[in-house]
């Protein structure tokens, strides 16, 4: 099982930016239809989301240790951990599955 500890930013396809002379609030469109307007400090969030979520956040050390202990033989596996931890992700799969009726 693969943790990912990644950030990913919310999807922007249908919002659009939009700079006024509002000091950099929105201006709201009145054209018949629904629009989102963004001021340009949302759009400085949008763009810092993105950049946090290009980080690595792999902790080098250990993925170094781990390494190493497999290449001389003394990585250990507690078979113990690894059954509870199987047991307790089983109970929360099934808590959140929708029950039949």
């Amino acid at each position: 099982m693969k943790i990912d500890k990644r950030i990913t930013p919310p999807a922007a396809s249908k919002v659009s930016s939009v700079k006024g002379k509002g000091g950099g609030k929105s201006t709201p469109q009145a054209t018949g239809s629904d629009s989102v307007s963004v001021s340009e400090s949302s759009s400085q969030v949008r763009a810092l989301e993105a950049q946090l979520a290009a980080i690595d956040v792999t902790d080098v050390g250990k993925v170094e240790s781990v390494k190493a202990a497999l290449a001389d033989g003394s990585f250990t596996v507690d078979a113990e951990v690894v059954a509870d931890r199987l047991i307790d992700h089983t109970k929360e799969t099934l808590r959140k599955r929708p029950r039949k009726k």
